[in-house]
């Protein structure tokens, strides 16, 4: 009998370590692959929760900003004095331009009825024109208090002068302002027809 005839085939069933490579190989590919996707998978989880938690980080921070804001804004509204001459209400005013809401709780801790013997013959046109651009920011929401501080600024020694020599600009200003706002929203036909009225003291009539 040769040496070939001595190597017996496998029996059926058995497995041979050939098979048993290829086998372990597969499973190998396979938890390989496993691990692939995971790490594949993973950076982009990190990037969602990083992009996630730097949301969350901006809008803490610009829920405490808005807070800071309202305190620092309450703080100086607090500190905010009624002025006895222009000079004072001017150096206040000026100090906080840039801020209607500021700027606007000056003038209601001002008198209407004070204006003109605060300003004399101290207003300026273009102090004119400010004070009616702030009044109208409050104008919606307290049309009468609005209505007696435009009255009362036409009674400031020198009104009719600084009215006749508004600048083309600030004369378009007023106008603005008069046909947006105070015209605009005026509902109660008694306050459209003081308006009306104070629009032609203004020298806005059309």
């Amino acid at each position: 009998v040769s040496e070939c005839d001595k190597q017996k085939k496998p029996e059926k069933g058995s497995v041979t370590l050939e098979e048993i490579g290829k086998r372990n190989t597969s499973a190998g590919n396979t938890a390989d692959g496993t691990q692939l996707d995971a790490e594949i998978a993973g950076p982009e989880n990190i990037k969602r929760d990083t992009k996630s938690r730097k949301q969350e980080l901006k809008a803490s921070v610009q829920d405490l900003a808005s807070r800071a804001a309202s305190r620092a804004m309450a703080e100086a509204a607090k500190s905010i004095s009624p002025p006895n001459t222009a000079y004072q209400f001017e150096v206040s005013w000026r100090a906080l331009s840039g801020d209607r809401s500021l700027q606007a709780h000056l003038l209601k801790v001002t008198s209407p009825s004070a204006l003109p013997q605060i300003f004399k013959n101290a207003m300026s046109a273009s102090m004119l024109v400010d004070i009616v651009k702030c009044v109208a920011t409050f104008f919606r929401e307290d049309v009468d208090l609005a209505i007696k501080y435009l009255e009362n600024l036409t009674k400031v020694p020198r009104f009719d002068m600084l009215i006749l020599f508004l600048s083309p600009t600030d004369k378009a200003d007023l106008l603005k302002v008069w046909d947006e706002v105070f015209c605009n929203e005026a509902s109660a036909i008694e306050c459209a027809e003081i308006l009306d009225y104070l629009r032609s003291v203004y020298g806005l009539k059309k």
